[in-house]
C-alpha cells in the first residue's frame, strides 16, 4: 500500500472523526457561525450595489445604507468571533484527548516497544503528529463555509445576471482539475514530513540525554553537523510540500482571472449600454417635460441583459469571494493530507501496538509474598529475529536469601532479572514466585512487591521528598525521613531546603553517590520483598561506594536479592552465586566453593572480579 493510499485509509478518517463527535453542540454552533459568515458575505455585496447606485439617489439615502454596510460588519465580527472560539475549543479538546490517550497507552507498553521505537519518534507522535491534528480540526471552518460561499455566492451571480453568472461556470471545472492533480501531490509527500520531524526531535532528545558525552569527547562539531543535515534534509521535504501548497492557490486564481477579465470585458459592455440607453431616456425627458412645472418622475429602463455599475461591482465582488473560497478548499487539501498521515502514524505506531505483556482476564492480586523465587527452564529472545539470550534457565532463591550474578557483559544477567517484574515474559518456560506463575497476577501487585535500584538512577525534576516517596505517595513525613537516614542520606540535612530542595533534571544537582542513596531510600520506603541490585555501586568512586554499600546491607536484610555485580565486596558475602556464560549459568554456589571448583568463576574472579569491572 502506498503512502498516500494509506493516509486516505477510510479506517484511519473513520477513527480521526470518532474525536469530532464528543463535541458535536460546539462544533455544530461554530459551523453555524462559519455558514452565518458565507451568507452575509453575499449579503453585503449586495449592500455594497445598493450604496454605489444610490449615488444618484441623495446623500440621505447613501449615508443610510453606510451605515448598513458597518452594521453588516459588525454582525459579520460577531459571527467570525463565534466560529474562531468555538472550533479552537474543539481543536484544543481533540489535541488533548489524543495526548492524554497516548500518554497514558504509552505507560502500558512493554520495554520491548521502547527498545523498538527511538524516544524521539515517540516525543514527535505527541507534538508535531497531535499539532497536524489539531490544525486540520481548526480548519474544518473552511470545509463548511468554502463550499457555501461558492453556493451563496454563484446562487447570487445568477440572481444579478444569469448570462454572465453562465459563462463565469466555464472556469469552475479547470479549478477542480487543478486542486485534485496538486493535491495528489501534496497526499503523497505529507506522510514523508512527519516522518522527517521525527527523525529532527530523535537528534535533539539524543542530544540532550548524551550532553555529557558530548562534550568530554569535544563532539560537539560532530553533533551540530549532524543534526544541521538532517534538519536540511527535514527543511527540503517541508519546502516540497510548501511549494506545492503554495502553487495552488495562485494556480487557482490565475484560472479566475480569465473569468473576471471576461466578465469585465461583458459586463462593461452591458454598464456602458445601459449608461447610453439611460442617457437617451434623459435626454427626451428633458425635451418633453422642460416647460412643465412638475413632471412626473423620471425612471430608467435597465434591458434585458443590462447592468448598472452597483450591479457590475456586486457581480465582481461575488465572483472574486467565489475564488477566494475554491482556493480555501485547496488549503483544506493540504491540512487534510497532513492530519491524515499524522493520524495514520498515531494509530499504527502507538495506540494500536498492544503491550507484549498482557494480563490475564482472570489474574489474581499477589498477596504479600515470601520471596520464593523459581525459574523453570527458561529460555528468551526478544524477537524472532534475534538470537536466544537466555537458554533453559533453571535455578531458585529461598526467602531472604541472597543470590549475585555475575558474568562478561552479554551474558544475559540483566534479561535474567527483567523477567522477575514482568518487563518481558520468557519464550518459554516459566517463572514462579511463592508457587505462582508471574503471568497469572496482576501487573501490579506484583511490581509493588520488588525494589529495584539500577547502576544508572533515575531521578525526577521535583524534590528530594518527591523522589523519595515516588513508590509509595502515602508515605508520612517521618517515614521518608527515616528511609533516607536508613540510607544513609545524611548529606539532605546540608542542602538549603533540606527535603524540599529541588535537585533538577535527573538529578543533576546531586552526586552519583548522593543519587544511588536517595534510589536506595526510595526502595526502602517501597519496603519490597524482592530487591534487585543492578550493578548499583559499579560507578562509584571508593568512599561513595563504602556508603552506598552500607545502605544497601541495611536495605537487603529479610529480603530476597538477587544482585547484578561486578565488584568482589558485593558477590562475596552473597549466599550463593550464579555464573553465567552465553545465556546459561554455567556455575552454581558460593565463593569459597566455585574458587575450590577452579572452574569458569575462579578463572572470571582471578581476571576480572578482583578489582576490575566485567
Amino acid at each position: 500500500m502506498t503512502r498516500e493510499n494509506e493516509n486516505d485509509n477510510p479506517e484511519v478518517q473513520r477513527r480521526l472523526l470518532s474525536y469530532i463527535k464528543p463535541h458535536r453542540k460546539p462544533l455544530a454552533f461554530a459551523l453555524f457561525c462559519a455558514s452565518m459568515v458565507a451568507a452575509i458575505t453575499a449579503t453585503l455585496a449586495w449592500v455594497i450595489e445598493r450604496a454605489i447606485d444610490a449615488m444618484v439617489d441623495g446623500v440621505g439615502h447613501l449615508n443610510f445604507l453606510c451605515a448598513a454596510v458597518l452594521a453588516v460588519f459588525i454582525i459579520k465580527g460577531c459571527f467570525t468571533f463565534g466560529q474562531s472560539y468555538f472550533l479552537a475549543l474543539v481543536a484544543n479538546r481533540i489535541a488533548t484527548r489524543l495526548r492524554d490517550e497516548i500518554y497514558i497507552h504509552l505507560h502500558s507498553l512493554s520495554l520491548s516497544f521502547f527498545n523498538r521505537r527511538r524516544t524521539g519518534a515517540i516525543m514527535s507522535t505527541l507534538t508535531n503528529d497531535v499539532t497536524a491534528i489539531q490544525n486540520a480540526a481548526m480548519s474544518l471552518r473552511e470545509v463548511v463555509s468554502a463550499p457555501l460561499t461558492i453556493v451563496f455566492s454563484l446562487a447570487a451571480l445568477f440572481w444579478v445576471n444569469y448570462r454572465l453568472a453562465l459563462v463565469s461556470l466555464i472556469f469552475i471545472p479547470f479549478m477542480a482539475v487543478v486542486i485534485d492533480r496538486i493535491g495528489k501531490r501534496i497526499r503523497r509527500s505529507a506522510g514523508l514530513v512527519q516522518d522527517k520531524l521525527a527523525d529532527v526531535s530523535t537528534i535533539i532528545e539524543e542530544t540532550v540525554a548524551g550532553v555529557r558525552i558530548i562534550k568530554s569527547f569535544a563532539a560537539e562539531t560532530h553533533e551540530i553537523t549532524r543534526f544541521s543535515e538532517e534538519n536540511e534534509r527535514t527543511l527540503q521535504t517541508v519546502m516540497s510540500v510548501a511549494r506545492k501548497s503554495a502553487l495552488l492557490r495562485p494556480v487557482i486564481e490565475f484560472i479566475g482571472s480569465f473569468g473576471i477579465a471576461l466578465i469585465l470585458f461583458l459586463g462593461g459592455n452591458a454598464v456602458y449600454n445601459t449608461n447610453r440607453l439611460q442617457r437617451d431616456e434623459l435626454t427626451a425627458y428633458t425635451k418633453q417635460y422642460k416647460d412643465v412645472a412638475n413632471p412626473p418622475p423620471l425612471v430608467f429602463t435597465i434591458p434585458q441583459g443590462g447592468m448598472t455599475q452597483g450591479k457590475l461591482i456586486r457581480f465582481l465582488y461575488l465572483l472574486n469571494e467565489m475564488a477566494r473560497a475554491a482556493g480555501n478548499i485547496g488549503g483544506i487539501v493540504t491540512v487534510r493530507a497532513q492530519a491524515l498521515a499524522a493520524a495514520r502514524r498515531i494509530f499504527k505506531e502507538v495506540l494500536d501496538i498492544e503491550s507484549d505483556i498482557q494480563e490475564k482476564p482472570n489474574a489474581v492480586e499477589l498477596p504479600t509474598m515470601a520471596g520464593h523465587i523459581v525459574f523453570q527452564n527458561v529460555s528468551f529472545r526478544y524477537s524472532d529475529e534475534n538470537p536466544p539470550v537466555l537458554h533453559d534457565v533453571s535455578f531458585d532463591v529461598k526467602p531472604g536469601e541472597v543470590v549475585a550474578l555475575v558474568g562478561r557483559s552479554g551474558a544475559g544477567k540483566s534479561t535474567l532479572v527483567d523477567l522477575i517484574p514482568r518487563f518481558y515474559d520468557p519464550t518459554s518456560g516459566s517463572v514462579m514466585v511463592d508457587g505462582t506463575d508471574l503471568r497469572d497476577v496482576t501487573l501490579g501487585s506484583l511490581r509493588r512487591q520488588i525494589g529495584i535500584v539500577p547502576q544508572e538512577t533515575w531521578l525526577f525534576a521535583g524534590t528530594l521528598r518527591d523522589n523519595i516517596a515516588y513508590g509509595n505517595r502515602e508515605a508520612t513525613e517521618e517515614q521518608i525521613k527515616n528511609a533516607a537516614y536508613s540510607a544513609n542520606a545524611f548529606f539532605i540535612e546540608g542542602m538549603d531546603k533540606k527535603f524540599d530542595a529541588v535537585i533538577g533534571e535527573r538529578g543533576i544537582r546531586l552526586s552519583g553517590g548522593e543519587r544511588q542513596r536517595i534510589a536506595i531510600a526510595r526502595a526502602i520506603l517501597m519496603n519490597p520483598r524482592i530487591l534487585i541490585l543492578d550493578e548499583a555501586t559499579s560507578s562509584l568512586d571508593a568512599s561513595s561506594e563504602a556508603l552506598v554499600q552500607e545502605a544497601l546491607d541495611a536495605l537487603m536484610k529479610g529480603r530476597t536479592t538477587i544482585v547484578i555485580a561486578h565488584r568482589l565486596s558485593t558477590i562475596i558475602n552473597a549466599d550463593r552465586i550464579l555464573a553465567m556464560k552465553d545465556g546459561k549459568i554455567v556455575e552454581m554456589g558460593s565463593h569459597k566453593e566455585l574458587m575450590a571448583n577452579g572452574g569458569y568463576y575462579a578463572q572470571l574472579y582471578e581476571t576480572q572480579l578482583k578489582g576490575f569491572d566485567v
